[in-house]
């Protein structure tokens, strides 16, 4: 891809999606185009100062116009998909400040991170995403209704059960539990230790704390929790079993809320039927095989309800398309080939904020 070559089509968006780890950036044409893209850190609303937010949001912004060789006047919208974004007024503090920064003529759409990945999962047809990363979320979207359903992503302190967060923490709990003998000795304890280069579980006390980002820290611990269960830790593999609980009570709430009929038992012959709707599995603990497969054999996913999908296109696509939805552009059959023939990696392979 050659970065800095225009291309005529009229229409420059960027789509953003800021989630708990990392906040991606792409800046595309009206035809489906993808033509530059960066990556920084957390954009989360909810676990950063409002000052790294912007910075980060910022600095990606002007690289991607760099790249394309594109004046900020020659922008036409800008969407963005944040964690942590759901209350009118951190949206509207989100799109005050943008509209300070770029030009008046710029449309400015601020939405949660959830949208951009039911979006780029379902093409903008009914269904639900659910999202197990750093935090979890279950968010469902009718088009023939306008009616969008949030349940859970609360954020670390009150919600996220069954995300990357919460299965980090309660591995490290249980490591500390461990070590007092006021619980069942695990794997996790030298699986941790060793990731951390400690010597003695008293040390996590530091090391933990000490992290620049703690969530994000901690949610990397959820891969250890995957390790050990694959092993057969009676302690890793319980952890598991509940997130797993978690995200399916989940899924079941945003469905009955969307009045999405769930079946007790499975289609016959397997198959989901017309009456199946596309569930959507994004974030880091569905890029696990074997928790993605335990997932599905829940009974709730059995139930012929859904057309399960992972993930194929990052969720920053959804944010490029919502962009181009709020110009006006029709999705038609010829940019969803488009996109979905881009290798959006490419964007970014060999950058220094891989």
């Amino acid at each position: 891809m050659q970065h800095g070559k225009r291309h005529d089509q009229g229409i420059r968006v960027i789509g953003i999606d800021g989630g708990g780890t990392k906040t991606v950036c792409v800046l595309g044409d009206g035809e489906g185009r993808l033509i530059a893209g960066s990556r920084g850190e957390s954009s989360s609303l909810t676990s950063r100062p409002w000052e790294e937010v912007t910075r980060v949001l910022l600095s990606l912004i002007r690289d991607v116009l760099a790249q394309s060789g594109t004046e900020p006047s020659e922008l036409s919208g800008v969407f963005l998909g944040l964690a942590g974004s759901d209350r009118p007024e951190d949206r509207e503090q989100i799109k005050s400040w943008l509209e300070q920064e770029l030009p008046e003529s710029v449309s400015i759409t601020v939405h949660n991170d959830a949208v951009t990945a039911l979006i780029a999962g379902t093409w903008g047809e009914k269904g639900i995403a659910l999202i197990s990363g750093t935090g979890s979320i279950a968010y469902g979207f009718d088009p023939a209704t306008g009616q969008f359903v949030r349940v859970g992503g609360w954020g670390y302190l009150l919600g996220d059960e069954g995300s990357g967060y919460d299965l980090g923490r309660k591995a490290l709990a249980a490591v500390m539990k461990a070590y007092d003998g006021r619980g069942r000795p695990t794997a996790l304890t030298k699986l941790v230790l060793d990731h951390l280069s400690l010597h003695d579980p008293a040390q996590l006390i530091r090391s933990v704390y000490g992290q620049t980002n703690v969530r994000t820290a901690i949610a990397e611990g959820s891969k250890l929790v995957m390790q050990a269960a694959s092993e057969g830790d009676a302690v890793a593999v319980e952890l598991v079993e509940d997130a797993i609980r978690e995200l399916e009570a989940l899924v079941r709430r945003a469905a009955e809320a969307m009045g999405i009929p769930l079946l007790v038992e499975p289609a016959e012959g397997g198959e989901t039927g017309e009456r199946a709707v596309p569930l959507v599995l994004s974030g880091g603990l569905f890029s696990d095989p074997v928790f993605e497969r335990t997932f599905r054999e829940t009974p709730l996913l059995r139930s012929g309800a859904f057309d399960i999908r992972l993930l194929m296109h990052p969720p920053v696509v959804g944010a490029y398309m919502l962009a181009l939805r709020q110009q006006g552009c029709e999705l038609t059959e010829g940019i969803k080939e488009q996109i979905g023939a881009f290798d959006v990696q490419s964007l970014w392979n060999g950058s220094s904020m891989e």
